[in-house]
């Protein structure tokens, strides 16, 4: 009974939430290559079949099973060092397509951008600007194509990590 009562109040929550946070979007449109002073290990999965075969992925992907459906539009891109995944994130990649926003459940409409969400960085490899790097490296692998990433307005390591790899502030959005 108290899990369910936890899991109600979660819904209730989440439902408030989205109508008082804020997102910031930004957007690059990479013309030159950004200058990458040191190579990391870089990855890009497109295909789901491709995560049973790497013990690395595979491990990841055993506590995130749901993010598996992902494959279906977005390839999963990230630095790997030493069996460990330093930094990943998400590239959705069809054209004239509608893209929710879930922290406001909002749908906007993607022409021939490609969106960058759910950037995640290893705890131990956090402050050392893998992000920042991250971001840099998917914008020289992407040239002359419009990104676009967000993040809440109250993740402030991400938006200094967004705007000092390049990327320009676009717009607010909310619920309403």
């Amino acid at each position: 009974m108290k899990l369910f009562q936890n899991l109600e109040l979660k819904k209730f929550l989440k439902f408030f939430y989205k109508f008082i946070v804020t997102i910031y979007v930004f957007e690059s449109v990479p013309k030159k290559r950004k200058k990458i002073k040191i190579k990391p290990k870089i990855f890009q999965i497109s295909d789901r079949s491709k995560i049973l075969k790497n013990k690395i992925f595979k491990n990841y992907f055993k506590t995130c099973y749901y993010k598996t459906n992902r494959f279906k539009h977005s390839s999963f891109i990230g630095i790997i060092s030493n069996k460990n995944i330093i930094c990943s994130g998400w590239i959705h990649q069809s054209k004239n397509s509608r893209w929710n926003i879930e922290e406001i459940d909002k749908k906007v409409f993607l022409k021939n951008e490609k969106i960058l969400y759910d950037f995640f960085t290893n705890k131990k490899f956090r402050n050392r600007g893998y992000y920042k790097l991250l971001l840099k490296i998917i914008q020289n692998k992407y040239l002359n194509r419009k990104l676009i990433i967000y993040t809440v307005s109250n993740n402030k390591h991400s938006k200094k990590a967004i705007l000092s790899s390049g990327f320009k502030f676009k717009k607010i959005l909310r619920k309403f």
